[in-house]
């Protein structure tokens, strides 16, 4: 009985480690997208400065 509740424990544990760590994952994911949107449109404003430079 005792060895099935650790692993009860063990197994929950690891199911919640890997809903938290892919959680962070996805915000980390979403703020490096913002990132590089923000990275385009500021080249953008840069090259609409200087002229036609595609």
């Amino acid at each position: 009985m005792v060895r099935f509740v650790l692993k009860l424990i063990g197994a929950s544990f690891l199911v919640l480690w890997w809903l938290i760590s892919g959680f962070f994952k996805k915000i980390l994911d979403v703020l490096k997208l913002i990132v590089r949107i923000k990275k385009i449109f500021v080249s953008q404003k840069e090259n609409s400065k200087g002229g036609d430079k595609l």
